[in-house]
């Protein structure tokens, strides 16, 4: 268990489905436990639910999120696009959605955890 970096996690906005089972943040829960996190902070770049833009982000508030965080990981490319432009300093993981078909792979999960073990302290 990492409890000395304050690490925080960027999703796009929220979701509309109630949380079930197969749940983004069900799996996200699943990997940060494999990582080593059972604690972490979570805050989306857009705040609401339903379609978005690159205009919908609030840089301001996203700048204040990621605020006293030592490491920042972005949930896919929309995510890291935001922060690569916002010159944030970040580490990419797939987004954990269900309609990632990439995560349909378990063995293609497992090695992307496995990569990521070397890049979140």
């Amino acid at each position: 268990m990492n409890t000395m970096n304050k690490l925080l996690i960027l999703g796009i906005n929220p979701s509309s489905v109630a949380f079930r089972r197969n749940h983004s943040l069900h799996r996200l829960g699943e990997w940060m436990t494999f990582l080593g996190y059972d604690t972490y902070c979570f805050s989306n770049v857009i705040p609401y639910e339903g379609k978005y833009s690159h205009k919908d982000v609030d840089t301001n508030f996203v700048r204040k999120s990621i605020q006293g965080h030592d490491t920042i990981i972005a949930l896919g490319g929309f995510v890291s696009g935001v922060l690569k432009r916002m010159n944030v300093d970040h580490i990419t993981m797939p987004h954990p959605s269900p309609l990632n078909r990439n995560l349909n792979d378990k063995k293609y999960e497992r090695a992307m955890l496995e990569d990521m073990r070397n890049y979140i302290p």
